[in-house]
């Protein structure tokens, strides 16, 4: 095992940050564990990555990461954190079911000893005094082992409009309007980043950010609308056709990329006459077995359910 943590931290725009977010599942690891740290300067909606371009506002430039999950505003006064490792158990032991509820202790951590009292309950935020002040989520490959685990810190830019499902009817508000305290980026920066290395038991290894360091696009493609949605524990889950006439699971909830994949064309590929009965099967199968990664859905049957009616 290695004894380094690299980390990347300083300041970007929206699209340079989410460039590299984009990236954090596939590319070549430098060490197992990559930490990146960097306030975003320029303003953007991020979506998640199983959402499309028509799930989000339109009143700012479009962007999507990494993490599935709803979309985030970013700007000035968001901090944004991406662990990039090679399996889930790089830093801690973790399996693919408990990405978000292992990796975020350390950013709770240096929250709280920044002068913030900061919680996790659960679901896909980080609350202070109960209340949401940041998204957190995961992306996961199955076949790979390949983790990410992301958060989006609302420091002084709000993250979330109110009323999400997730959010049980709990205002989302700032870090500093809870607070009543003014944050210095770098230095809640660096202390997100010793708390990770602590939690570790690594040395962090600190190199600078670099805009236009990322390769591959972050924009969302137009693609028509879901075909069939319905409300979930997080939010929405959708399905429906892409640009190139495939069968796509979507919407707001978290999950391994290829599973996802798989179980749409699975259920793609399923004779005309199937029943609802062959879909759940699959549905059942490729998401709940072992090294799978799900969060944010209470019932299979809700993806089931949107999965046959948009065949």
């Amino acid at each position: 095992m290695s004894h380094e943590l690299v980390v990347r931290q300083g300041a970007l725009s929206a699209p340079d940050t989410l460039r590299a977010s984009r990236d954090a599942l596939d590319r070549t690891l430098e060490q197992d564990a990559e930490l990146s740290v960097v306030e975003i300067t320029t303003d953007a909606t991020v979506l998640g990555a199983f959402q499309r371009r028509r799930d989000a506002p339109s009143d700012l430039p479009a962007l999507v990461r990494v993490s599935g999950g709803p979309f985030v505003r970013v700007g000035p006064g968001t901090l944004h954190i991406v662990l990039a490792l090679s399996q889930p158990g790089t830093l801690v032991a973790c399996d693919a079911r408990r990405i978000v509820n292992r990796y975020v202790r350390p950013l709770l951590r240096a929250l709280t000893k920044r002068g913030a009292l900061a919680h996790y309950f659960g679901r896909d935020w980080v609350s202070v005094g109960h209340r949401p002040i940041g998204q957190v989520g995961f992306a996961h490959d199955s076949r790979t082992g390949r983790t990410v685990f992301e958060a989006f810190v609302a420091v002084r830019r709000d993250f979330a409009p109110s009323g999400r499902p997730s959010f049980l009817g709990k205002e989302p508000a700032t870090l500093e309007a809870l607070s009543g305290l003014r944050f210095d980026m770098d230095a809640l920066s660096s202390a997100i980043v010793a708390a990770y290395a602590i939690a570790a038991d690594r040395v962090a290894i600190v190199r600078a950010v670099e805009p236009g360091a990322a390769s591959g696009g972050a924009e969302p493609s137009d693609e028509p609308p879901w075909a069939a949605s319905l409300e979930e524990a997080i939010g929405r889950v959708a399905a429906g056709r892409d640009s190139k006439g495939a069968l796509r699971l979507g919407g707001d909830l978290l999950a391994s990329r290829d599973a996802i994949d798989r179980v749409a064309s699975l259920v793609d590929g399923l004779p005309r006459g199937a029943d609802a009965a062959e879909v759940g099967a699959i549905v059942d199968r490729e998401l709940s077995g072992p090294g799978v990664a799900l969060d944010g859905v209470r019932d299979l049957a809700s993806l089931r359910d949107v999965l046959f009616k948009a065949r």
